[in-house]
């Protein structure tokens, strides 16, 4: 009569099992630290769509106060239509740049940088125009898009200052180890920067001296 279990098989089974125990946990070491990995570059770039979202908001703002500031000036400065078909026309293009999905490349940022660089310029035109104009300056609904318009400088810098430090920390963590290794290999991409013309960088504020 054999004996219930094989002498000679049983060692090699137990072999067998000691050798893919180590697989099996080097297996799922390495997707928990994938996925790890995975999770936080995720974090960080929703991070980035997520403070782009506040710098279209913050320009959003501005561009819906700029009909109102035509309308509140347009009766006052009937001969200034120039500058206010400037600032109207440099609104339209602004917000055709907004459109779509949050920018990548640097020459999107850049293209979108210099529309919104130019309904700035354009608002500060019309608004030292109007110190010609006492009625306008006295007045109560221009004085109250002023400050409304200071208010939107002020938010669109703090929400750029926010975009970029959220890219900052995006792509450093690109750059580490071992999430670069994995970012390459998942098709993980660098964010440009907001960067404003050096120009417009100090522009005056928006308020009358």
């Amino acid at each position: 009569m054999y004996p219930a279990t094989d002498p000679i098989g049983e060692p090699r089974r137990h072999s067998a099992a000691w050798v893919l125990i180590p697989l099996c946990l080097a297996v799922a070491a390495t997707a928990g630290v994938g996925l790890w990995l995975h999770n936080g570059l995720v974090a960080r770039r929703e991070a980035v769509d997520a403070a782009w979202a506040q710098v279209e908001s913050s320009y959003q703002r501005r561009s819906d106060l700029i009909p109102v500031l035509v309308e509140a000036v347009q009766r006052t400065m009937r001969h200034e239509t120039e500058i206010l078909e400037q600032v109207v026309s440099a609104r339209g293009r602004a917000l055709a740049a907004m459109e779509g999905a949050a920018p990548v490349a640097q020459s999107e940022l850049s293209e979108l940088a210099a529309a919104q660089a130019q309904v700035g310029q354009g608002i500060q035109r019309l608004l030292a125009l109007a110190e010609s104009y006492p009625e306008l300056r006295s007045a109560d609904q221009f004085l109250e898009l002023q400050a409304q318009l200071e208010g939107s400088e002020n938010r669109i810098h703090v929400a750029r200052m926010a975009f970029n430090e959220a890219v900052r920390e995006y792509n450093a963590a690109l750059e580490q180890l071992p999430t670069r290794s994995f970012a390459q290999a998942r098709g993980y991409e660098r964010r440009a920067y907001f960067q404003t013309d050096e120009s417009n960088r100090h522009a005056s504020s928006l308020g009358f001296d």
